[in-house]
């Protein structure tokens, strides 16, 4: 992996500033078990294709939820119930019964 040195984009929101990064020696990859090869053909497939299968993430949903959060709607006894019933639900699923 190459490390361009040379960055000058903006950095992201809400990360720590930390030093520029140099490549690493060829005896610092040695003594941390590093490969200076590439990985192999088709060794990041399963990841790339979980990636896929992340849901979009919907502004709409989430400021519902959060405007509802915000008046209390979830702070009542039937909204516990409803909550423990789908917890208990979907651990029913998770282990076969």
């Amino acid at each position: 992996m190459r490390i361009d040195t040379g960055y000058s984009g903006v950095p992201l929101p809400n990360r720590k500033q930390g030093r520029p990064v140099s490549g690493a020696s060829s005896a610092s990859r040695a003594s941390s078990g590093q490969s200076s090869e590439s990985p192999e053909r088709g060794e990041f497939d399963p990841y790339l294709a979980a990636l896929h299968d992340i849901p979009e993430v919907r502004a709409d949903v989430v400021e519902e939820v959060r405007q509802r959060l915000n008046r209390g709607d979830f702070l009542s006894r039937e909204a516990a119930e409803q909550t423990a019933e789908a917890i208990l639900s979907d651990l029913a699923s998770f282990i076969g019964q």
